[in-house]
């Protein structure tokens, strides 16, 4: 089934830790690439947004941590200090396409409550007006599951915020082309699906639940986090961040990766 995206206005896209980690502590030129093709869509007249993983995998490879890192103080710690260092080269990145990029930290809370949910919303719509590409991440820092204010994960997150902002696509970048009717590495007969009109219980059985040392995430939140955005009317592409230009191949239509499709789109109130 072709993919029509000739209307979209505003895309999200979620990078993971996987994607954006190597032995130095970040991969500077995966970071170059993504925001590169951020920035061509950008120049094409969309409003693009991106949520990214990694401040607590660059925290932990900034204090010479090798093993993952478990617990809440820890892992807050670990935020604290990758946040910035994982700013500063998206920073230097869009900077050299002359772009100017904004920090977003937020919490469960922030997309749950009415009124900070309404400010985000504002917040946003006037960093597009200002030609301004919105980074989202969760704020480990503050946010635990102990104290009810965690997302949980980056590609949930990802889906809350293309809903909350009425997003016409949300693109999931991983290490995977998409999801497989079984594990490709280990079954030659497991096939790429690429057309997901509803996911449900047949589909999810299909994913695994592996992330990366350093990560939360999994094919199964991938899934998950294109329900949520299907019920948001929003449309999702889960795919390889290793593929050059997926970004805007995605976006002219390109079939790659698995596509999930959105549901009728309930609008958000003002």
């Amino acid at each position: 089934m072709s993919r029509e995206f000739s209307a979209l206005r505003r895309v999200v896209v979620k990078i993971g830790s996987n994607l954006l980690s190597d032995r130095s502590g970040v991969n500077v030129e995966r970071i170059r690439q993504v925001v590169g093709d951020l920035v061509t869509l950008h120049d094409r007249g969309l409003q693009v947004t991106l949520v990214t993983s990694g401040a607590i995998g660059l925290g932990a490879k900034e204090l010479g941590r090798t093993s993952a890192v478990k617990q809440t103080a820890l892992r807050q710690a670990c935020a604290a200090i990758g946040q910035p260092v994982l700013m500063s080269h998206y920073r230097a990145a869009f900077t050299e396409h002359g772009k100017i990029c904004a920090q977003v930290l937020i919490t469960r809370g922030e997309l749950n409550e009415r009124r900070t949910f309404v400010n985000l919303k504002n917040s946003v719509s006037s960093l597009f007006e200002l030609g301004v590409i919105p980074i989202f991440n969760e704020n480990d820092v503050v946010s635990t599951a102990e104290i009810g204010t965690a997302v949980g994960d980056n590609d949930r997150l990802s889906a809350f915020v293309a809903s909350k902002i009425d997003a016409d696509l949300l693109i999931l970048l991983t290490d995977i082309d998409g999801l497989y009717t079984g594990d490709p590495k280990r079954d030659p007969h497991a096939k790429l699906l690429t057309d997901i009109t509803k996911v449900d219980d047949q589909v999810l059985a299909y994913a695994g639940s592996a992330g990366s040392m350093f990560s939360t995430g999994g094919m199964k939140t991938k899934l998950l986090a294109a329900k949520i955005a299907a019920n948001g009317g929003c449309a999702t592409v889960i795919t390889s961040g290793y593929e050059a230009n997926a970004l805007v191949r995605i976006c002219d239509g390109e079939p790659l990766g698995t596509y999930v499709h959105p549901h009728k789109r309930m609008h958000q109130r003002a």
